[in-house]
This record gives structure tokens, sequence and C-alpha cells, in this order.
């Protein structure tokens, strides 16, 4: 299987949870997206209008957790950054390098409500 890009940890019997989530990760991204991506555009070229398939947004769900706790992290930062008496161009320049402001505004700017 690791000829198809399927990580060994996949199939291994004694894996734990976070090596099996970054080998379904590592899958999907590398193996199954680009697939994916394929079919859409035949899809979009026979039937004359777009398509897409998105088989990374699914696996965003098995991470809740570890989108909490990064979101925790920020949380606890913001707090500890205006406790520090930083302005908030200081703090927005942090967000910005960090990702953070970035995907924010991207999600307002798409009107769609945030996900944890």
């Amino acid at each position: 299987m690791a000829a198809y890009g399927v990580l060994p940890a996949l199939v291994n019997e004694n894996v734990t949870g976070p090596a099996v989530r970054e080998a379904q990760r590592h899958l999907a991204q590398w193996q199954l997206q680009p697939i994916a991506k394929m079919i859409a555009n035949e899809a979009a070229a026979k039937f004359e209008t777009t398509a897409e398939i998105d088989v990374l947004q699914p696996l965003q769900a098995f991470d809740a957790g570890g989108r909490a706790r990064a979101l925790s992290g920020v949380l606890q930062g913001l707090a500890l950054a205006k406790e520090s008496g930083l302005s908030e161009e200081q703090i927005q320049a942090a967000l910005a390098f960090s990702g953070v402001a970035t995907e924010l505004q991207q999600r307002a700017a798409s009107a769609e409500p945030p996900g944890i």
C-alpha cells in the first residue's frame, strides 16, 4: 500500500490516534485530493459547469479537539498581549504573522460562520 501513498502507520495495529490522523491527512492531501481535482475537472468539462470535490474539509471534523486547543492558546495569548500593554496594531500584526488574522478575514469576506 505504500506504493500508493498510504503511510505504514495507517495499517499498523499498534498505532495511536494522532498518528492515524496524520496518516489520514497525508493520504487525503497528497493522494486523494489530486485525484478528486482531476475528477472535478472532468465533470466540469462534461457537464459544462463548475465542479469541486473537497476531500480535505471532512477531515477537519476529526481535529475538533486540536482546533479547540489552538483557539484556547490564541485567546490566552491575546489576553496576555493586552495585559502586557501591546497596541491593537501590534496584536493585529502578530495575528497576521501567525495566519490567524488571514483566516478570520477570509471567513468574514465569505460570510461563513466560524467553526471550531
